[in-house]
């Protein structure tokens, strides 16, 4: 691999460069090993991007003429939220809002069921079909524009029917308070300040997404053994013309829209849970994660990377950000270590540094 500058390497794929963004080479080199597989892709756009750091890593890998299922991780929403009361205002000690979330409001979860009918309304129209359930507030959907182009028959009953077991699952949340903030107008912009108390929000779209994915993997694979297809075996692809390819891109979709009801619906329970304790809590930013992009004449696979473009906030491993629209328009969301007040990502123009986030109380 070439050290081509300060925390980047480049090296050859087979269809496509790689570039990777890492803080040692032994860590680059891991990353390049995992990721060599996506420039395989007939129709490679150069270069792969990836980040890793040595827990995680993640790669955003374009073709204009093909689709790989193996390529994309399960699509999900983040969303942030912020609160009315400055964490300093809770009436109690911040460290301890988690346990009255989870003790208060977020057991409503668990009452709220979703049959097949649902599910497949959420694969199709997203956080819109949880608006007409009074889930989430009209004006929030502008922060969860649906995909329009999913169709939940793509994703077969398999993956309905674990849509309905999970749909009230797998919900991640962090409290952060807002401390040191970095640039000023990028926090105004957002409406932030420091002190503020604010919620991320985290939902994938779970078995529903991998068992869809799987379900296009052999299909795709049928077709290649069957000789109608010529990518690598170990690579099952197809041509972005063929059924197969507009299936797998609409059952990609419609996880997306699935992730994106769940998360209202997490949004809705958090508000209500925290009206009490915190006031109003306004959504200020949401991202995609996993899944497909698009640009203007190529698909973009995702593989632990966030949607992140230019001047777009995103939260990345406690860091409130702004992408740069690097990447194909991705950013790593996971965490990289500030050393000697430089940050790794944005020392690669991969993200800029908006405010600092402590963590109160850990996870729920």
């Amino acid at each position: 691999m070439d050290h081509s500058e300060e925390f980047i390497w480049l090296s050859d794929g087979e269809e496509a460069e790689v570039s990777v963004v890492a803080p040692d080479e032994l860590t680059a080199e891991a990353a390049f090993g995992r990721a060599s597989v996506a420039a395989r892709i007939p129709g490679a756009v150069s270069p792969v991007h990836v980040a890793a750091v040595p827990e995680r890593g993640g790669w955003a890998a374009a073709s204009d003429t093909h689709t790989a299922p193996d390529l994309i991780s399960v699509p999900s929403r983040s969303i942030l939220l912020v609160a009315d009361t400055p964490a300093s205002g809770l009436g109690f000690p911040p460290e301890e809002a988690m346990n009255e979330i989870l003790r208060i409001g977020l057991p409503e979860l668990s009452t709220v069921r979703m049959n097949a009918a649902g599910v497949g309304r959420m694969c199709e129209f997203g956080a819109e079909a949880a608006a007409e359930d009074a889930m989430i507030e009209e004006e929030d959907l502008e922060f969860l524009t649906p995909f329009s182009a999913a169709d939940s028959d793509s994703l077969g009953r398999r993956a309905i029917s674990a849509g309905e077991r999970e749909w009230n699952e797998g919900v991640s949340i962090r409290l952060y308070e807002v401390g040191e903030v970095f640039d000023s107008d990028g926090m105004e912009s957002l409406g932030v300040e420091a002190g503020m108390l604010v919620v991320e929000v985290g939902v994938g779209a779970g078995e529903l997404g991998r068992i869809g994915a799987s379900l296009h993997r052999e299909r795709i694979s049928a077709r290649i053994e069957s000789g109608d297809f010529d990518p690598p075996e170990d690579l099952p692809s197809a041509p972005l013309e063929t059924e197969e390819a507009s299936d797998f891109l609409s059952a990609s979709r419609a996880a997306a829209n699935f992730a994106d009801g769940r998360a209202a619906l997490a949004v809705f329970a958090l508000q209500r849970a925290m009206r009490e304790m915190a006031g109003r809590l306004d959504i200020r930013a949401a991202w995609r994660g996993g899944g497909i992009g698009e640009g203007d004449d190529y698909i973009v696979h995702r593989r632990g990377f966030a949607e992140a473009g230019e001047g777009a906030a995103v939260v990345s491993g406690g860091v409130l950000s702004v992408g740069m629209g690097t990447m194909y328009a991705n950013a790593p969301p996971f965490g990289v270590s500030v050393e000697d007040g430089r940050w790794l990502w944005e020392e690669a123009g991969l993200l800029g540094r908006w405010a600092a986030l402590d963590l109160l109380g850990g996870e729920g």
